[in-house]
């Protein structure tokens, strides 16, 4: 579904990407697993059209995104969770949800605000607070949320766990457990190697700005050497 290959890219003069290749099959998880600044939500951004790439290939659906805009990466059926969530803190609940939900609304889509509300009973009851009032955890619901009623073919989540409480933690866990079951594509970035693994179908960990260790995550969590030199696990 999302093949990247031989990426380069990075921040002005700093390369921070050298020629990383992965890709994301159909109605799987993909973790993405590493230290801080190996390069994780580096890739993502290229991906998304935030960073432009320097070389290298990224498509979705055998469709070059390469110089797209973030918007059209969108319409070509990506939804990205960023790590800093990035709601409209001076919208409600419901206007941040109701600008996707418009926006990506066609017949017979899977995602509706109702669906999304059923999802995340909490946001229901905050429809009306502003984005500037919600918890971290409510704001990662509503990220997760918005994202969904872009009705996706693929969903970019990158740190989703980050400052969350182990509660919520467990929350977006069966969340997201439940989109795997329906069979959604998947790529996750994510620092918590026990919440990424029992999600994953399949495990890439970055160093350095490539990939430095693939396979499964039985694999991976049977791989002490590897989660000593890459994960510090």
């Amino acid at each position: 579904m999302l093949e990247i290959e031989a990426l380069e890219t990075g921040y002005g003069e700093t390369r921070v990407i050298h020629g990383l290749s992965l890709a994301v099959p159909p109605g799987r998880v993909t973790a993405v697993l590493g230290r801080n600044g190996a390069g994780k939500s580096t890739t993502l951004k290229a991906v998304m059209g935030l960073l432009p790439a320097s070389g290298g290939e990224i498509r979705f659906e055998g469709r070059s995104l390469l110089g797209l805009r973030p918007f059209d990466v969108a319409r070509r059926g990506l939804a990205y969770v960023p790590e800093t969530r990035d709601i409209f803190p001076s919208l409600t609940v419901r206007e941040n949800l109701e600008l996707a939900a418009r926006r990506f609304a066609r017949p017979g889509a899977a995602w509706t605000l109702e669906r999304a509300l059923e999802l995340f009973p909490r946001l229901r009851e905050r429809l009306d607070n502003g984005g500037q009032q919600l918890s971290g955890g409510e704001q990662q619901m509503l990220a997760i949320a918005r994202a969904l009623l872009m009705n996706p073919r693929l969903l970019v989540l990158d740190e989703p766990t980050e400052g969350l409480a182990p509660i919520i933690v467990q929350l977006i866990h069966g969340v997201l457990g439940d989109l795997r079951r329906e069979g959604l594509s998947m790529l996750l970035v994510e620092q918590n190697f026990g919440f990424a693994t029992s999600l994953a179908d399949e495990v890439r960990i970055v160093g350095r700005g490539t990939v430095v260790w693939a396979g499964t995550p039985a694999e991976i969590r049977a791989d002490a050497d590897a989660q000593a030199q890459w994960l510090g696990v």
